[in-house]
């Protein structure tokens, strides 16, 4: 515990990774932020078995206007070698946490939000936890007119709008990024739906998260792609209660089936 200090937490266990060791750092999204440059120079650039712990990743309700973590897939994805994981439950956090400090070899972040479930049903919705790593991608549902791609606990929403595109006649696939670097591309590509719409579904501020890249490299492959999304915007994201935060910003189950049905008028 380093108190505020979280560069020197970083700092610090990349020192203690470079020794041998295989430090865990556990710390606030929002916190982390103070941590960038360590990230980048005294871990990433060596590329040291470091586990960074990304508590608070995406909206926190209540906890307040200074902690949403709505900017570490951003900043994180800047850092060469660096893997990004995002569990959607529990049962996932634990298998993604012993795997990247048991298997893998290199600087990795596991992002997971407060409370670390939100209702997600890993019986129903979920493939195998243990299928983690590089490139994984998991197949919620399928669909011919439109693919929704989302990661972490946005599976939740995403799920349920999905079914009630499904009562508008709108058949959805549904895919959840585990990694969000490196990003699934062909993956995605392979399992898509047969109309080439794509929406992305962010728990991110705007320009943090991954529509942009992960557009540019659909599109590299393969041309008449649409690719459209929804995430917490530019702004400051405001204090309140989680279920009053998605509707204000749209990523509610509604407002998505609500935005999918309007992106997909000629």
């Amino acid at each position: 515990d380093v108190g505020i200090a979280e560069e020197h937490a970083v700092s610090m266990a990349g020192g203690l990774a470079k020794q041998g060791m295989i430090p865990v750092v556990a710390l606030y999204s929002t916190f982390l932020q103070r941590s960038y440059d360590m990230i980048l120079q005294d871990v990433a650039m060596l590329h040291l078995h470091v586990v960074l712990a990304v508590d608070r990743a995406g909206l926190v309700g209540e906890d307040g206007e200074t902690h949403h973590g709505i900017y570490d897939v951003g900043f994180l994805r800047h850092a060469p070698g660096m893997m990004v994981l995002c569990p959607a439950s529990l049962a996932e956090q634990e298998a993604m946490l012993q795997w990247a400090v048991e298997e893998y070899d290199g600087p990795v972040a596991v992002r997971y939000p407060r409370g670390g479930n939100r209702g997600f049903d890993g019986n129903k919705w979920t493939g195998n936890p243990d299928v983690v790593g590089a490139g994984a991608l998991a197949c919620h549902r399928m669909g011919k007119d439109v693919t929704l791609i989302t990661y972490g606990t946005m599976i939740d929403n995403t799920m349920q709008a999905a079914e009630l595109l499904a009562q508008q006649g709108i058949e959805a696939t549904v895919l959840r990024l585990l990694t969000v670097s490196p990003l699934p591309v062909y993956h995605v590509l392979t399992m898509m739906s047969e109309t080439p719409h794509v929406v992305i579904l962010e728990e991110a501020a705007g320009g943090c998260g991954i529509r942009e890249a992960l557009a540019w490299e659909l599109h590299k492959l393969k041309q008449g792609i649409r690719v459209d999304g929804v995430d917490l915007g530019k702004q400051y994201v405001t204090h309140g209660d989680m279920n009053a935060l998605y509707k204000h910003y749209r990523l509610d189950a509604e407002s998505i089936a609500s935005y999918v049905q309007e992106v997909r008028q000629p």
